[in-house]
């Protein structure tokens, strides 16, 4: 075989060993960004953003990447650095699921009781789940990206990358199957709620296990307890024990390189899900669509996910760059959105479908780029910590376009007396002008220049601190 082909095939091989970690994360944010966010607007009327802020609630925890990366990185000889933390998240993510999926049922009977308020209680409960299960996410998550790069070279990453997140995409449409089989004839139209609580009563009994089991065979025996001939090797291992966390960030912050990056990073992050709270209701309100065809426009978003992953991993970074990989990705992601706004006067499902399915394919693009930028900006010794510092941003930009989603959503209806077609279009263009702008962005960047000035700034820092 050829080098290249060797390579390849090594990439691809550990990027479904370590994929499995991120399946498990597609189910459950099919299921609580999509499903839980349909039942909580459509099925018991909560307001959007009321709702928005529940299901987005997980995001505010995004400052602890930040520790937790650099917890990871602080292991001492003959234990495992990242290991430990992705296993005890992928435990709590599962319990959480389960209790959030009881706490809406419980929400479903206090909204059907003569006095609801009740429900205001079980929201607020919610929103503390939601919160707990952003906190695993931030362990589990930045431990894992950490993992990755530990894992592998810098040239094989973005195929690693392209695997890794496509298994996730593979999550949700295996997520769009568990809802099919769990919830059965409740996902006909018209279906009686009491239909659709008992599908949820399935679903969250059979879910948990799989969360859990799949995050557990992802990593088991696959890191190795760090060595003493490691610190030998790589002397910055220990290195972050002579810095606390504060020192580190305060000096991060003195590089204009690092805050350009997390300004883009955080402007595409934020354009890429502003839809996330809308796109399902979207499809109910506007589309008449019911609880299980909505939940199917995940898995066209899916497709183009791989096929936006496999083209910039394997292909567009290669050929074109990361900065322009991620440039195109935003134009055709806007161009995506605009055929989503011409298909609701005429209730086109056709056009819709392929709309969403080319905004699948840029999403792709887009976190390929974003992310390959991510793992270029590490350290050795500190790799845990600036993922986690580019996680954060991830993370927050992530939450703050959910919750803003939901909340633009509600004001444009408002504003627009009731008129929910106006509401969705506003929703759209907003995210278009995003992608537009994030788009500009990037034409202030060097792609190699600004890797290189980062990296050669950072380590010098590191050298003048140590």
């Amino acid at each position: 075989m050829l080098p290249a082909e060797v390579l390849t095939s090594s990439s691809v091989r550990l990027g479904l060993r370590l994929g499995l970690f991120q399946l498990s994360f597609g189910i459950l944010g099919v299921l609580i960004l999509g499903l839980f966010n349909r039942l909580l607007i459509e099925d018991l009327r909560v307001p959007a953003a009321l709702a928005a802020l529940a299901i987005g609630a997980e995001q505010l925890m995004g400052f602890t990447r930040a520790w937790f990366g650099f917890r990871s990185d602080l292991c001492p000889v003959g234990r495992l650095r990242r290991t430990p933390f992705i296993l005890l998240g992928s435990l709590s993510c599962s319990v959480l699921f389960g209790s959030a999926g009881w706490v809406v049922l419980q929400l479903a009977r206090a909204m059907d009781s003569p006095q609801q308020s009740a429900s205001v209680g079980w929201l607020g409960l919610l929103v503390l789940i939601s919160i707990g299960i952003g906190t695993a996410i931030a362990a589990a998550g930045t431990a894992f990206s950490a993992l990755v790069a530990d894992l592998s070279s810098e040239q094989e990453r973005p195929r690693v990358l392209s695997v890794v997140w496509g298994m996730r995409l593979v999550g949700v449409l295996l997520g769009t199957v568990l809802v099919n089989q769990t919830f059965g004839p409740a996902c006909d139209a018209g279906a009686s709620r009491e239909a659709v609580m008992e599908g949820l009563q399935r679903l969250i009994v059979v879910t948990p296990p799989i969360l859990f089991v799949l995050g557990l065979a992802s990593v088991l025996g696959l890191e190795h307890p760090v060595k003493a001939d490691d610190r030998g090797r790589k002397p910055s291992v220990d290195q972050p024990k002579r810095l606390a966390l504060p020192q580190l960030l305060g000096r991060l912050r003195t590089i204009p390189q690092a805050g350009r990056f997390m300004t883009l990073l955080c402007l595409l992050t934020f354009s890429m899900f502003f839809n996330d709270a809308v796109l399902e209701p979207y499809g109910a309100a506007v589309f008449g669509m019911s609880v299980c065809a909505t939940t199917s426009l995940n898995a066209l978003i899916a497709l183009g996910f791989l096929v936006g992953l496999g083209l910039s991993g394997f292909q567009l970074i290669e050929r074109i760059g990361t900065i322009r990989t991620a440039r195109g990705g935003a134009l055709l992601a806007a161009a995506a959105l605009s055929l989503m706004l011409l298909a609701a006067p005429g209730q086109t499902l056709g056009l819709l479908r392929i709309a969403i399915t080319l905004f699948g394919v840029s999403l792709g693009i887009c976190i390929n780029a974003c992310l390959t930028l991510m793992f270029s900006f590490v350290e050795p010794g500190r790799t845990g910590f600036l993922l986690g510092v580019w996680g954060v941003g991830f993370a927050y930009s992530c939450g703050l376009a959910t919750i803003s989603g939901g909340g633009v959503l509600s004001l444009l209806q408002m504003f627009s007396g009731g008129n929910i077609e106006a509401a969705y279009s506003g929703v759209f263009l907003l995210q278009i002008l995003c992608f537009l702008a994030a788009a500009l962005m990037t034409r202030r960047l060097n792609v190699a220049g600004f890797r290189s000035t980062v990296q050669s700034r950072f380590a010098s820092m590191v050298k003048a601190l140590d």
